[in-house]
């Protein structure tokens, strides 16, 4: 007999078959599940090796031995002609074709349906990681290129006699200059904000060149006497205080003049440092915006009344720039200035029918007397950001004004707030890291660049950022303080110097909130009670939008929950409901808090966990969500399910939380009260558990 026929006799080929139809299909398998359940590449070669270990065994065990209802029994002992050993026999060829068919119908399950479905997501993560990697590389190749040109200082100018009038042009002059300067291709240009603490200074130049990180100081005066004005100018290497240049232009006193001697100033820095011009400088620097004295008068007027930020939504801002553009109906940058009051002022007070159509006669003037200006592009960015609220659109738009613009850091913070409203956070630390290279002295840009890495929980870059400024702000201390309690762990420390350094600064809309959180955070209920009850009425008369109206009792129910109160929160309780049901929402205002948050805290004071739940999960989960607001509302929603005994849906909007940037702090929100309800829920003492152990492992 031939060992073929007898290999199929002892049903050798049958068990090969089996064997490998069936390894095949583990396999298979295997490379699907094992990733999923975190095991490494490793994990499944050894599954392989045993397979293949298996499979001579298994021949010789098929070649040795018969399996039959008895067992397996030595070839030798088999009778052949036995009808139970033929149906064995035939039991064997269909398992061999039921292995076959599974392997083949896993086969075209993975080929045709699972297949693409891991190449498209390979492609999309790759196509991602291409993506980042060109950003990245966008982001460094900018840096480099930006870090070769000079960066320069100008210094506010000083009055040289005059009175209010030096004063006045000597400003002027400085605005203006910071701004031609601003959009030249062939230097940098620090911000404004950045420069004015050094009015008037004593410091040595070296000293403010490091503070600044320029390369150059521009220093001058202004002095005006009838129709004359002097200006002088003095460029200083902030290395080692050489003087590279200097000048002094006398000149009759018109518009026209002050800004032919800011041109001629531009042009003798690009000079002296040894800067080519391109065609676009010169484009630009040959541009006048304004040749009437009574127009640029009004637009400075509007430029001081705008110059403290509280105050940026006046009307008498808007009447001071409304009368500039009267005055000359070509004066683009006032066009801008009044575009961006008005586009912004529409968002605040809820897409008002005058100002959105007076927004767009600006925009729309613009386009028509400077179409291919920055002024014109950060006019219509604007108006799309804040009333279209079309921010891929808004975005496209920031790029070319940045181009026409390169070191004006306006540009690049209404860049940041569209990203943070696309949910691109980690494009928008890139963004905040260009404007603290351009405004270095900025605390709110300082800020925003720590609290955007603490909400990503990049906790030692936060740290580093912090170590790298040297200048002291309250909002930077709060990040010192957070950090400095996620190293010891103690509340009470950390609520008591909170409260030391908020309670001075007490102000409704954002040093109240963190006093109040403190003394939740020390379990001094009392205290919070105290401060709520100090708290004045809101000031609705500046807006309407509800969370305003409602910022009192948002901070009230939680408190006299917290107290146990029962009676006076079910009076608060009732006054909440009435004030929600009595709101009515402007036309385009998003409802989400009243509907839901606002909603969901009375709620959950009210221990209903279901009403709770169904409201915070309609807010969270909706299809389109303020990814901005986002950060800041999804730990108050965390907390308020907590509040409400919604212990899974609490614990899973905390993980949600840990997963995506946000405002939650695994070394604080955990230990707050509103989580007393579900401390000793499972999946609550999982969660903190799992906390503790990445704290250790630090």
């Amino acid at each position: 007999m031939s060992l073929f026929s007898e290999l199929k006799r002892r049903n050798v080929l049958r068990v090969a078959a089996a064997y490998v139809a069936v390894a095949w299909l583990v396999i298979q398998v295997t490379e699907t599940l094992f990733p999923v359940f975190g095991f490494s590449d490793a994990a499944i070669r050894g599954v392989v090796i045993l397979l293949a270990i298996g499979f001579l065994p298994a021949v010789i065990s098929a070649w040795a031995f018969e399996l039959t209802p008895q067992g397996l029994i030595r070839d030798s002992e088999v009778d052949r002609s036995s009808p139970t050993i033929k149906a064995m026999g035939r039991r064997l060829d269909r398992l061999v074709i039921v292995a076959l068919a599974l392997a083949l119908g896993y086969f075209a399950l993975d080929k045709f349906l699972l297949d693409p479905a891991r190449d498209e997501a390979r492609e999309q993560a790759i196509a991602e990681a291409a993506r980042e990697q060109g950003r990245d590389e966008a982001i460094r190749e900018s840096e480099a290129e930006r870090a070769s040109r000079p960066m320069v200082a100008v210094l506010p100018f000083a009055t040289v006699g005059g009175g209010d009038e030096s004063g006045f042009f000597a400003a002027g002059v400085h605005d203006d200059l910071l701004t031609r300067l601003a959009q030249l291709q062939s230097v940098r240009v620090i911000s404004r904000t950045s420069v004015m603490e050094y009015r008037g200074t004593d410091r040595n130049i070296r000293e403010i060149g490091t503070a600044l990180g320029a390369d150059v100081i521009l220093e001058g005066g202004v002095q005006s006497a009838g129709e004359r004005i002097r200006i002088n100018a003095q460029l200083i290497d902030a290395s080692n205080d050489e003087h590279l240049w200097a000048e002094t232009y006398d000149r009759e006193l018109t518009i026209a003049n002050i800004f032919e001697v800011q041109t001629e100033i531009a042009r003798a820095i690009t000079t002296a440092l040894s800067a080519t011009l391109t065609a676009q400088d010169d484009a630009a620097l040959s541009v006048i915006p304004t040749e009437n004295m009574a127009a640029y008068r009004a637009f400075r007027r509007a430029v001081d009344i705008a110059e403290a930020r509280s105050t940026w939504l006046r009307e008498e801002y808007r009447e001071a720039l409304e009368e500039a553009v009267a005055l000359d109906p070509n004066f683009t940058r006032a066009w801008a200035e009044l575009a961006g009051y008005l586009t912004h002022a529409n968002y605040y007070f809820e897409h008002d029918p005058e100002l959105t159509q007076r927004a767009e006669e600006v925009v729309e003037h613009l386009r028509t007397i400077a179409p291919e200006s920055a002024d014109y592009l950060m006019a219509q960015a604007f108006y799309v950001y804040y009333i279209a609220r079309d921010y891929d659109a808004a975005y496209e738009l920031t790029i070319p004004a940045m181009a026409r613009a390169p070191s004006d850091a306006r540009i690049l913070e209404l860049r940041s707030w569209i990203q943070r409203r696309q949910g691109d956070f980690e494009g928008r630390l890139d963004t905040l890291r260009l404007i603290r290279m351009l405004d270095p002295r900025d605390q709110s840009y300082a800020g925003g660049l720590i609290s955007s890495l603490m909400r990503l929980r990049r906790f030692e870059e936060a740290r580093v950022e912090l170590e790298r400024v040297d200048f002291e702000h309250p909002r930077l201390d709060y990040w010192r303080l957070m950090l400095e309690l996620r190293e010891h762990r103690d509340l009470e420390r950390w609520a008591d110097e909170l409260i030391a350094l908020a309670e001075p600064l007490l102000e409704p809309r954002v040093w109240f909130p963190r006093a109040w959180l403190a003394y939740v955070a020390k379990r001094d209920f009392n205290g919070a009670e105290a401060l709520v009850e100090a708290m004045p009425e809101p000031d609705t008369s500046g807006g309407h939008t509800m969370d305003y109206y409602f910022l009192k009792p948002a901070y009230q129910i939680p408190t006299l929950w917290l107290l146990g109160r029962e009676e006076a929160l079910a009076e608060v309780l009732a006054d909440a409901r009435e004030a929600i049901d009595a709101f009515e929402a402007p036309e385009g205002m998003r409802f989400d808090y009243v509907q839901n948050l606002d909603m969901a805290l009375i709620t959950a004071a009210e221990g209903n966990a279901e009403d709770t739940e169904r409201r915070i999960g309609r807010l969270l989960n909706a299809p389109e969500r303020d990814l901005a607001a986002r950060q800041g509302y999804i730990s108050d929603a965390c907390g308020i399910l907590a509040m409400s005994g919604a212990a899974k849906a609490a614990v899973a909007c905390m993980r949600t939380a840990m997963d995506e940037p946000s405002e939650f702090m695994p070394f604080l929100d955990p230990y707050l009260a509103f989580y007393d309800p579900i401390r000793e829920e499972p999946a609550f003492v999982e969660l903190l558990a799992e906390l503790e152990n990445e704290t250790r492992g630090q």
